[in-house]
């Protein structure tokens, strides 16, 4: 198995994020906010998964969106961009869900 970088994926098709171990971090689920006028999705996971990640930044701020069956979609709460880029390559390894 290939280690995946957190900036791996291009435009047309993201990395597909492995299940996560059973010593993974717990990420805190919110319900998604109202989307802000200057969002901007920097990176996501492959579409072609039923969970899809996206990391936005928006605000100064950034934070990491899900979305899954039913058009289900939660957020983290919004984090200083280097954390979130930290949680993000966290997720692409497995460490978190």
């Amino acid at each position: 198995m290939t280690a995946l970088k957190a900036t791996d994926g291009t435009a047309g098709h993201g990395p597909h994020v492995p299940d996560a171990g059973p010593d993974s971090e717990a990420i805190d689920w919110l319900p998604a906010y109202r989307t802000v006028a200057r969002r901007r999705v920097l990176r996501w996971t492959c579409e072609c998964r039923p969970v899809v990640y996206y990391l936005v930044t928006a605000a100064g701020r950034g934070y990491v969106e899900r979305t899954g069956p039913g058009e289900t979609r939660v957020q983290t709460s919004r984090l200083p961009y280097v954390d979130v880029a930290d949680l993000w390559e966290r997720i692409l390894l497995g460490q978190a869900r």
